[in-house]
């Protein structure tokens, strides 16, 4: 059983809610996006035994150290991966030396950002790319070490709050769901 609100928490939550409402983002930057800009690789599955096309950031091929650091390769023709396929990623998150104490321009509550840069800067402090192991015999293993190489060498990069992290390969499941089909 939770406990009851105090009307001081309740005026708290109504105001952080008006405020939201009341937001209008500047015109500027109302609906703009950033685009980033992909590049076609070679994936090597671990699971299967078999090479996949798969799209991997610029900017971050880049920042872990190019194609050959991560195990992949210029795109052959492979074919694309099938529906739902997600490639294992190593995904990394600069931040800076000291946080900063911030308020949310919408809610007006506190927060601290992390991050690399200021707000609104447009500097990229997060990175991913796919890593997989060389050759169509890919293993667990070949993929673990090229992630340790590669956390290793840019631990200082990333910075004290910052962070590098890895998530594994993710194969659809042939007959999963309802309606029938599959295999």
């Amino acid at each position: 059983m939770s406990r009851r609100k105090s009307v001081r928490d309740l005026e708290k939550q109504l105001e952080y809610a008006r405020r939201r409402a009341a937001f209008v983002p500047p015109a500027d930057t109302a609906g703009v996006s950033q685009r980033r800009p992909k590049r076609a690789v070679q994936y090597n599955s671990i699971l299967v035994s078999r090479a996949y096309t798969v799209q991997a950031s610029e900017a971050g091929l880049t920042f872990f150290g190019g194609l050959a650091a991560l195990g992949l390769a210029d795109d052959e023709d492979d074919g694309p991966a099938p529906r739902g396929f997600k490639p294992a990623q190593i995904h990394a998150m600069q931040a800076d030396a000291t946080p900063q104490p911030l308020t949310a321009r919408a809610s007006g509550r506190r927060y601290i950002r992390y991050a690399r840069g200021t707000r609104g800067s447009s500097v990229q402090s997060t990175f991913s790319a796919p890593i997989s192991g060389t050759g169509t015999s890919a293993t667990v293993g070949d993929v673990r070490t090229k992630y340790e190489t590669i956390s290793n060498a840019k631990a200082a990069t990333v910075g004290a709050y910052g962070r590098i992290w890895l998530t594994w390969e993710q194969l659809p499941l042939a007959s999963s769901g309802t309606g029938g089909g599959g295999v």
